[in-house]
């Protein structure tokens, strides 16, 4: 089992259009921050109350929230908290943040030193817990736990046959660029983490924007921007190119690859070159992003030298989170499959008031839908697994392409008054057998969606119970930004509640994961809700018999995959402790190899692909489509038992 996996910083950044306006703002922070705190009490339906705020268990929990591994602070630290009066808010958050930060880089200057200075020694046989449950008694604790972590990382590395002086070099490097990255934070930035600290101790889902925050946060839920197309991410005081979009400006410009270093940025076709080795990355990206039209120049630095590009800034697509299918052949019948990463949708688009003609989650699905209606497809799964939400409207819309008519859910507001999501007029797009595929990381609008049609006995529910998240947010606006906020609780037409309980699968998958770990419950002030009237609906006429439940069954206890996930998930539950001897960890490692292997092959199996020859084969495999795995083949399965059934 690896502990806290070593990997680079990474820090991804969309290069989008938007004009160049985020240089540091000329903020009082004391005042934005009382201006969240008023209208952050007047806008939730959760109960705020300054007293507690001003409670030291309130600030324990903040700075636990900080540091959930206690990995940073001393137990000495606990004494920076003290009641105050609600005045003395800000001041007593902002003494925490200070220190967190200081701990933080203390933290990355211990493994920088230890990796200049300190020999390890890879045959003494030692150990590291892999859950901490209280901070360091002293600084030479910390020390010796970091020492730990650092011998775990290269372990890890040198498990991928790569030499200890690479490792350490590469580590070296790595610990340079954070302790880089940290000096150059700023006031906003300390801010953000401040106020959106502060939030999650009364509102999990609450979150605090800034003016780029909040741009950034609607090109993700669009679909779309304007810029070149590319991904950035930080190494060594250079941006480096890590990732070229589909269809962007800078793959089709043919002179970009992945791994070229931005070294200078101009404006238009002939504007001067600025240097920008040592700069923020975002400050980089804000020189880069501009207009569809425009045009940017990058001075680009390779293995071939240095080269100057000149890019016409355009529309990109991030089709990785459009809606996609696939028709799967089994026996005699022809089974469609939708995947859905997001209820999705182009709000600037919406705005001009042509709703049909959008890029949206529910058009999107509708188009597949007519497709899959001229292709004589007999049956759907739509895959909703880590759909994490998005758009309300596109939860209610992509419902009534499977119903006839009638609510899909019930908000309730900090009123008390329960609005329905209801009409009488619509036509549905598809009226065949539905099963909708779920798992813990489904949220939000997905439990919306896959508990309406559950509601309706329009669908078979399959997978693992899902998150919990059965909470609304909005935006509101302070004094120099936005916030996200609880306003409303939404109830399935059923009156229960999706908060905490979440979607309950009708045919169970086995999972590696935990459920208990995950989900809504895990928020120590998660809302709890009681159940409300149900509202009126008319279920379809869809038994799921008990043969289904029974064939499903015994697939599963029959299935070689999910005995070896069990067993694997058993092996996991178990290692508390990690071996830093590297003889064990090889022979722990090689066993760890096989079995991955072996899983990956039974996945190969069930999509009728030849199975890898080698571990090595499995890590160099890329999917360039939806591939068949063991859920959706046992979705497929059960949509087939419907289909079978009915004709009984």
């Amino acid at each position: 089992m690896k502990l806290i996996q070593y990997s680079r910083i990474l820090i991804l950044v969309i290069l989008a259009g938007c004009s160049d306006k985020f240089n540091e703002p000329n903020i009082d922070y004391r005042i934005e921050f009382q201006s969240l705190l008023s209208s952050f009490e007047e806008a939730s339906i959760l109960s705020f109350d300054k007293v507690k705020v001003q409670d030291s268990k309130f600030y324990l929990n903040y700075l636990e929230e900080l540091d959930p591994q206690k990995i940073y602070f001393l137990k000495k630290d606990l004494s920076i908290i003290h009641n105050d009066a609600p005045t003395k808010i800000y001041d007593n958050l902002r003494s925490i943040i200070t220190l967190f930060y200081e701990r933080y880089e203390e933290t990355l200057h211990i493994r920088k030193d230890l990796l200049w200075f300190h020999k390890f020694n890879f045959e003494k046989d030692e150990y590291i817990k892999v859950k901490r449950t209280e901070y360091f008694s002293t600084i030479s604790e910390k020390k010796e736990f970091n020492r730990k972590i650092l011998k775990n990382l290269i372990i890890n590395e040198m498990l991928d046959d790569k030499e200890l002086e690479s490792v350490v070099d590469e580590l070296r490097r790595t610990y340079k660029d954070r302790i880089s990255s940290l000096k150059k934070l700023r006031a906003s930035d300390k801010f953000g983490v401040l106020a959106n600290n502060f939030l999650s101790q009364i509102d999990p889902h609450a979150q605090y924007f800034s003016e780029r925050d909040l741009e950034n946060w609607n090109l993700r839920m669009n679909l779309s921007f304007e810029g070149i197309g590319a991904v950035l991410s930080y190494e060594n005081e250079f941006a480096k190119i890590e990732e070229l979009m589909p269809g962007g400006p800078a793959v089709t410009s043919n002179q970009i690859s992945v791994g070229d270093k931005v070294i200078g940025v101009g404006q238009g076709e002939e504007g001067r070159i600025i240097r920008v080795v040592g700069w923020r990355l975002d400050d980089i990206v804000d020189k880069i992003r501009g207009e569809e039209g425009t045009f940017v120049q990058l001075k680009i630095q390779n293995n071939s030298g240095t080269s100057i590009v000149k890019l016409k800034r355009g529309k990109v697509l991030l089709e990785e989170s459009d809606a996609s299918s696939e028709i799967f052949e089994k026996g005699a019948h022809k089974l469609g499959y939708i995947n859905l990463p997001s209820f999705y949708s182009d709000t600037e688009c919406l705005n001009l008031g042509n709703p049909y003609t959008c890029k949206s989650a529910g058009n999107d699905v509708r188009k597949i839908l007519i497709d899959f209606n001229s292709k004589q497809v007999n049956g759907l799964v739509i895959d909703l697994r880590n759909n994490g939400g998005g758009f309300l409207y596109e939860a209610d819309l992509l419902t009534r392409l499977f119903i006839n008519a009638g609510p899909t859910v019930q908000i309730k507001g900090s009123n008390n008054e329960v609005d329905v999501y209801s009409t009488w007029s619509t036509r549905r797009a598809w009226s065949k057998p539905v099963v909708v595929l779920v798992n813990k990381f489904s949220a939000s609008a997905s439990e919306i969606f896959a508990g309406a049609l559950q509601d309706y006995k329009r669908a078979l529910i399959v997978g693992q119970g899902t998150f919990g998240k059965g909470s609304v947010q909005r935006f509101e606006r302070t004094k120099n930004g936005q916030f996200k906020f609880t306003d409303s609780l939404y109830y399935r037409v059923n009156g229960k509640p999706t908060q905490i309980y979440g979607v309950t699968p009708d045919l169970e998958l086995p999972a590696l994961l935990d459920a208990e770990e995950y989900g809504e419950q895990k928020y120590k002030n998660a809302l709890k809700p009681s159940s409300i009237e149900s509202t009126v609906f008319y279920k379809f006429n869809n038994e799921w018999t008990s043969t289904i439940l029974k064939k499903h069954q015994a697939r599963i206890t029959s299935s070689d995959f999910y005995n070896l996930l069990s067993e694997i998930k058993s092996e996991n539950e178990s290692n508390e402790e990690v071996s830093l001897l590297f003889n064990e960890r090889i022979l722990i490692e090689n066993t760890r190899k096989n079995r991955n292997l072996g899983l990956a092959n039974l996945r190969r199996e069930i999509a009728g692909q030849p199975k890898f020859e080698s571990y090595q084969d499995f890590l160099d495999f890329e999917s360039d489509g939806i591939v068949l795995d063991e859920e959706i083949d046992q979705s497929l399965q059960a949509l087939i038992d419907i289909i079978e059934d009915k004709k009984t």
